[in-house]
Parts: C-alpha cells; structure tokens; sequence
C-alpha cells in the first residue's frame, strides 16, 4: 500500500510540474540556470518496484504486468542488485528505426512476437534505501546502475546538461532532424514538454459565453467516430484574436440546438450545443490519451438526429492540451472525412482498433450485492427505508463507479416524502461497511424487515 501511494504521490507531483511549450517559446525557459535535456519517448509510463526480494513492474493503478516483460524483469533485477528497495519512473516503449509510438506499445504488450522490441527507458528514482540531494544525483546513479544502451531491455534515458541558449540547436539537431516527438526539459523542481505545434481540424459542437457580451469564452470540440456518431475530444478557451470570439458567438448562436445531455465548463457555466456544421482549424502540442489513474480517456459519444444532440454512449477518446483556434475551416465539411478520428490516431499514435464504442444499450449490467428494505407504521401513514448496494460492471468502459450505495427515506406523512441519496465506491468493502454504518444509523425499534 505504501508503495502504491509513493507512486501515486510522484505522478500527481510530476505531472503538475509539467510546462507544456512550443519550440518558439524555450526563451521562457530560466536562462541563469543549468538543465538537463533528452529526447521526450512516446510510450507509457510503469514503476519498476524493488521491495527485498520481492519485484514487479506496475503502474498507478496498480495494473500488473511483471509476467508480460520477463526479460525486461530480469535485466532491471540484475542492475539493481545492490538496492534493497528500489521505484524508479520509466517509459516502456516499442524499439523501431523511427519515432517510438504509444500505439507500438499497445500491440507489444498484446503480441509475443513483437514482445522482444519492448523497451524501459529510466527517467527518475521515485525513492530508494539512498538518498539524493538533487536531480543530478540521480541521474548519476542510473548511468551507472543501468548505463544509456538501447541494445539492453532496460536502460537510463540519456541527458544532457546544457544552457538555455543551446536547447534550440539541440531540438533542432536531436528531434525535428529525426522527427521525434518532443524534448524533455527539467532541472530538480521544473519540467518542461517542448514539442513542434501541430495541427487538427476539429468539428465545433457547442460554446460557453464569458463576461464579455457577444463573443465566446470556449468551445467543445469532436471528431467523427464514424459516419452518425462524433466523439468528444476536449476543449478549448485559447483564440488567434478577439475578433475571432466575436464571429464565432455571432455564427454560432444562430445555430444552437437541444441536447439529452449537459457539458459543464470549468468556470461553471453550461455549453450551449450546436449544430454539427463548423469545422476549426486547431493547433495543439499535446493529446492526453490516458487519465490521471492510467485508464484511458473515455468521453461521451452523440449524434445529431431529430434537430438536436442524442448522446449513444461512451467511447474511447483523448483531451486536446495545450490548444489555441486558429480559425475556421469553410473548405471542410462536418463529416468524417474531413473531421474524423483518423486525425486522432495519426496525431496520437493510438490505433484505430482502441477506439471501441460502447452503446448505452450494449452497457454490462449491473449486479445488486445487497439489497435490504425496512417498513414502519405510523400515526401519519407508512414509512419505508430502502438500502441498495450494487456492483457497476462499467468502470473499465467509461467514468462509472465500480460500485454504488443507494439510501431512499420514504414517509407519507412528510411535507417531502422522498428523500434519496446515492454514494460512488471504488472498494466493494468500504461500500458495504458504509451500507451496515447508514442502516444501523437509520433503523432502531420499531422498523421491520420488508423481503428484499
């Protein structure tokens, strides 16, 4: 437990220390201080953990897949032998010629034969039996623990300290010459993304308003995922100019359609949904494939039918990071041809194959676990408690809870006869200890046992 929390921790911590820039922006970057620089490797990111003699590869949800990489395994148990307890942060990556991408690992991890050209690429020690004083220290002790060869199944990513008026002629040379995706800038306390801007065209499916009147404060953007259905990709608050905001609230407002369903934006306010006819040209620098707990990213699905938005479930998605508007695309049409999820995989390395749709029709089940309902005769009429606690079936197929609590409190004789609550659970223990603490809470003498 203590070390899944130690890794939990370091992910958060990292990924909030993460400054995503454009290459035309490293003059931001602190030109006083030393950094150290590599290549960004489009992989995943896994612990490899060292507890005695105990060792596994795992990430931040806990999944396990110490048995898929034996030979990975094998290379870091030799090359930390000396540690009695070890985490340290890598990218598991696909080995090619050309630029690695997610998608490789995705089909390494599922394929035996292509097993052999995974690689881990050590960036950081999350905790040790030693301690280091700074970032450098670190690095040092991986060059030596595990060296920089790619030829080895595990291996440091190699870094190179430099000034800030060098890393320009270092993207240049290292990552736009052979096309990779990013480069990595970070000292003890700062990391830095710098990647080439890129460019989607993207369908607009709605928009907020700000306190400005007549001109938007964001819009939510989606692709095809098929010839009916658009998927939601994220959205966006960053414009090329004000005048854009104003021609898009006057051409946007003109075509606002109901939905079955709601998108709240981050100040609070609701979109308002659209029809599906304006394509933006959108560029970005990152598109988030996985959330925060590893799962990949799932959002919601719609289609425009009977002049209005119907949501038809969940499917696997991205969240567009880091984007501005540029403009609006007349030449492209809302459709999928020239807004389609092909943008999405060639951009995200994701293959086509992951973006699986799942229909609110075609959901898993759920499945009741405990269900209890208690009934009491008073002077004012009957009263009726009901305690529900219910497996999901769903958290592997979008954002459901795996299991749920529902608590209703019904009197006849109250101003408010119905009273309900219900209460997420990720542990089926917690939740059915939470189920006996409310029932106990509710019901004292008098209440009788009604079926189930």
């Amino acid at each position: 437990m203590r070390t899944l929390s130690s890794i939990k921790k370091y992910k958060n911590a990292v990924t909030r220390k993460y400054i995503f820039l454009a290459k035309e922006d490293i003059d931001i970057i602190d030109s006083k201080k030393d950094w150290w620089v590599s290549k960004k490797i489009d992989g995943q990111l896994w612990f490899y953990v060292k507890a005695g003699k105990e060792t596994k590869i795992i990430n931040s949800n806990e999944n396990d897949i110490t048995q898929t990489l034996p030979d990975i395994l094998k290379d870091l148990d030799k090359k930390f032998k000396s540690f009695k307890s070890i985490i340290v942060a890598g990218e598991l990556y696909y080995l090619t010629d050309k630029r690695e991408r997610y998608g490789d690992v995705i089909a390494g991890l599922g394929d035996k034969t292509k097993n052999k050209n995974l690689r881990y690429g050590i960036f950081d020690i999350v905790s040790s039996d030693q301690n280091y004083a700074s970032y450098e220290d670190k690095y040092k002790v991986l060059t030596q623990c595990v060296g920089h060869s790619s030829k080895d199944f595990a291996h440091a990513v190699e870094q190179q300290k430099t000034k800030q008026k060098d890393i320009s002629t270092y993207f240049k040379d290292h990552i736009e010459k052979h096309n990779f995706e990013g480069l990595i800038v970070r000292d003890s306390s700062t990391i830095y993304k710098i990647k080439n801007e890129e460019t989607a065209d993207l369908l607009i499916t709605g928009y907020t308003l700000g306190s400005k009147p007549g001109q938007v404060r964001s819009v939510s953007l989606g692709v095809y995922l098929n010839d009916q259905e658009i998927v939601h990709v994220g959205s966006c608050g960053a414009f090329e100019n004000e005048k854009l905001r104003k021609d898009l609230f006057n051409q946007l407002s003109k075509i606002k359609v109901p939905s079955n369903f709601q998108k709240i934006a981050s100040n609070g306010t609701a979109y308002l949904f659209v029809k599906p006819q304006y394509v933006a040209e959108v560029k970005l620098l990152e598109l988030q494939a996985d959330k925060s707990n590893d799962q990949p990213i799932r959002h919601l699905k719609f289609e425009f039918k009977n002049k209005q938005l119907n949501a038809t479930g969940r499917a696997r998605s991205v969240s567009v990071l880091n984007s501005k508007i540029v403009g609006l695309r007349p030449d492209k049409k809302a459709m999928k041809e020239d807004c389609g999820l092909n943008q999405i995989t060639k951009l995200s390395g994701i293959p086509k194959e992951e973006f699986t749709e799942v229909t609110l029709s075609n959901l898993p089940k759920s499945k009741i676990m405990k269900k209890e309902i208690f009934v009491k005769e008073g002077k004012n009429g009957k009263a009726i408690k009901k305690f529900i606690f219910w497996k999901s079936n769903k958290e592997k197929i979008g954002d459901y809870p795996s299991y749920l609590f529902y608590y209703l409190d019904y009197s006849e004789g109250r101003k408010d006869p119905i009273k309900k609550k219900i209460y997420p659970f990720a542990d089926e223990k917690l939740g059915l200890g939470f189920f006996q603490s409310v029932k106990e809470e509710n019901i004292k003498k008098g209440w009788e046992a009604y079926g189930s």
